[in-house]
């Protein structure tokens, strides 16, 4: 009996002390796996991205605007800001019918600008042009003549306002001023009626006078004049006569290229003329001014054989 009970305590002690044997086994397999997982950086579960979760963003329908488009319409937005700003340039004077350029700003102190031409109307029935924009013997012509028949109906270009109705026996005959919200400001000359009055609002195409030959004036025709800051500048720049309409939607008002003629205004303010005596010939002129016939004819669009007649003005310089 006793060597049974010893040999159920020996039994006891063996099952006992494997159970303690894989336990500890166990937390050491458990222990050195712990560093394992460190360095092989797995993210906590919770952190994990399942990727068949991920959704693809949804393509944008055709009248999204991708990135190029949004670029487009931000210098879209530039230019419209920047033609706001052309429209609020005359806000800066004071708006008076008085005197035809009030601005007194000269051509290299004028912006570089866009000027909006949407809504042009070719102001008159005609489009022959009579006599171009440029110099004109000892004067600077700043228009566009356009021949037309007495009575023609002339209309404003652009929506806008007129600032100045008035009449000048030595130079514009009747004519009409209108500034518009563009920036720019047009000039009608040499009509036989005026229709509109100072401060009165007008729309592109509405009647503004009739065509005529009032003031300094040859025959019937329509002086145009386009200005910036009342500066005058060619028309033909903007406006294509032949077919009646605008060059641009949005016209580039630049310094370089649309006042290019400054040069030849500087050298006309530097010509200096000779009022003809009777009996004075092309070779008394040339002799008296040290210059010579050839330079002369060449200044005058002249030749030798022209009748100078007694009063007429002789450019020398």
């Amino acid at each position: 009996m006793k060597n049974i009970i010893t040999t159920l305590l020996l039994l006891l002690f063996v099952i006992n002390f494997g159970l303690f044997s894989q336990t500890n086994i166990k937390k050491t397999e458990v222990k050195d796996s712990v560093p394992y997982i460190a360095k092989a950086n797995i993210p906590p579960v919770s952190t994990v991205i399942n990727v068949n979760e991920v959704k693809t963003p949804p393509k944008p329908a055709s009248n999204d605007i991708d990135v190029d488009e949004f670029d487009e319409s931000k210098d879209e937005e530039f230019d419209d800001e920047e033609i706001d700003a052309v429209s609020d340039i005359y806000k800066n004077f004071s708006w008076t019918s008085e005197r035809l350029n009030p601005y007194r700003v000269k051509i290299d102190s004028l912006p570089d600008t866009i000027i909006n031409c949407a809504g042009f109307i070719f102001p008159v029935k005609g489009s022959h042009i009579t006599s171009p924009f440029g110099p004109r013997r000892s004067r600077f012509h700043y228009g566009t003549d356009i021949g037309l028949t007495i009575g023609d109906t002339v209309v404003a270009m652009f929506d806008g306002k007129v600032r100045i109705v008035d009449y000048e026996r030595r130079g514009y005959g009747n004519y009409v001023v209108i500034q518009h919200p563009n920036g720019l400001e047009s000039i009608y000359a040499h009509l036989s009626k005026k229709l509109v009055a100072v401060n009165q609002e007008v729309k592109a195409g509405d009647p503004i006078g009739l065509g005529g030959s009032t003031g300094r004036s040859s025959g019937p025709h329509l002086h145009l004049e386009l200005r910036f800051l009342g500066n005058a500048f060619n028309t033909t720049k903007l406006i294509d006569y032949q077919h009646q309409n605008c060059l641009y939607e949005k016209f580039p008002l630049t310094k370089k290229e649309t006042f290019g003629h400054k040069t030849e205004l500087e050298k006309l303010k530097e010509a200096r003329y000779h009022r003809v005596r009777s009996g004075q010939t092309l070779s008394y002129i040339a002799h008296r001014y040290g210059t010579t016939v050839s330079t002369l004819c060449k200044l005058n669009r002249i030749n030798r054989n022209t009748v100078l007649r007694v009063g007429r003005s002789i450019r020398y310089r």
